[in-house]
């Protein structure tokens, strides 16, 4: 399988079978669930847009190498047919061609037919770490309006539980509840927010004030260091896009509630390079390319290429951002490693680096980064 037109060997041979930590993903869904490969290629939930997708290049490419990889008929009606008949088999197929040895969930975002995190974790071969999404917590938290200082007690209560029963991280999702051009953390302005929120009788996070507390009362709560993953960047219709953008996180990366806190910034598309800029400034800050890679394969060396221009490659981290299909894990893993591999390749080529360089780097950003800044072989 690749992504895009197809190199010379160069890397490839050598970056295909190297062993990957899968830093950001999802549950997958009961194999009964009617889910295809343009619903997930996409971030549109519009039938129209799903239904242009029949022509995106990833879509085409998708199907093309899931047939060659299970040796079935390229069409999401085959691919259906092998998940019914042997779930289990089915799984074990395409995630051991992704050669993982970890992977983070985030099991905050819960589609219908959503398998528990137990459940996912028996299917996919490699072990696997929870990673907290602070909204989805303080949601929990605030459910029956209880007063202010008791959801805040909640809160960090369900956080330090999680991470003491080996959840690895924390998630904000604030790019889509009300951006990212957040305010400092404020007990008063949050208060009043909070009350706000309560009277309104409406289930969803989306204040900014509030938002900012909840992610400071959680880094509180998970102590030690614990990294906050960020989206940033493309999502689907329920976010301003130009407000994910990843620099307006500056002032709190500068002396604000992220100074010291271990950050990876998620996706990041179209903002690849202004979140490589951070990561090449700020020695705290990290990025994948996650979806990015998944929905655009055709560019994904040049998308590999932009995150690279500032931020070292001790920086990148791999990612499928797969969720809900098992198919998605297969071609996300194939096309981020081909995407990678000719990246590398290309700075071999122009002399910045030999080939032995250029794969240390390469294991660097399929897992050792990951096993660094998560603390992923020490973390209790």
């Amino acid at each position: 399988m690749s992504g895009g037109s197809t190199a010379g060997p160069g890397l490839w041979p050598a970056i295909a079978s190297l062993p990957a930590i899968d830093q950001h993903a999802h549950l997958l869904v009961a194999p009964d669930v009617d889910v295809g490969l343009a619903d997930v290629l996409t971030e549109s939930a519009d039938p129209d847009q799903i239904e242009a997708m029949h022509d995106h290049p990833a879509y085409l490419r998708a199907r093309h190498d899931l047939g060659a990889l299970l040796g079935c008929a390229p069409t999401d009606e085959a691919f259906a047919t092998a998940r019914r008949a042997d779930f289990p088999g089915h799984v074990a197929r395409l995630l051991g061609a992704c050669h993982l040895e970890g992977m983070f969930v985030d099991d905050g975002y819960r589609p219908p037919g959503a398998l528990s995190l137990a459940a996912h974790s028996e299917l996919v071969g490699c072990p696997v770490r929870r990673i907290v999404r602070v909204e989805t917590e303080a949601e929990a938290a605030a459910a029956g309006g209880p007063p202010f200082a008791e959801c805040r007690a909640r809160l960090q209560q369900a956080v330090a539980a999680a991470i003491g029963e080996r959840a690895i991280g924390l998630k904000t999702i604030a790019a889509y509840r009300c951006g990212l051009d957040l305010p400092a953390p404020s007990q008063g302005a949050a208060a009043v927010a909070y009350e706000r929120w309560r009277r309104s009788g409406s289930p969803r996070l989306r204040d900014p004030a509030l938002v900012s507390l909840f992610v400071a009362d959680a880094l509180e709560a998970a102590g030690d260091a614990v990294p906050l993953q960020v989206h940033t960047g493309l999502g689907d219709r329920d976010q301003m896009l130009h407000a994910a953008d990843p620099a307006r996180l500056q002032p709190h990366l500068d002396h604000g509630m992220l100074s010291a806190t271990p950050v990876v910034l998620l996706h990041c598309y179209p903002f690849v390079r202004n979140a490589g800029y951070l990561a090449g400034i700020y020695p705290n800050v990290h990025l994948d390319l996650s979806l990015a890679i998944t929905l655009a394969p055709h560019r994904g060396a040049e998308l590999v290429a932009q995150a690279l221009e500032l931020a070292p490659p001790s920086k990148l981290l791999f990612a499928t951002d797969a969720s809900r299909l098992p198919e998605m894990f297969a071609v996300g893993a194939q096309w981020w490693r081909r995407s990678l591999a000719r990246a590398l390749d290309r700075l071999v080529e122009d002399g910045y680096a030999d080939e032995g360089r250029a794969l240390g780097w390469a294991r660097l950003i399929l897992s050792e980064n990951a096993r660094r800044i998560y603390r992923y072989d020490t973390r209790p």
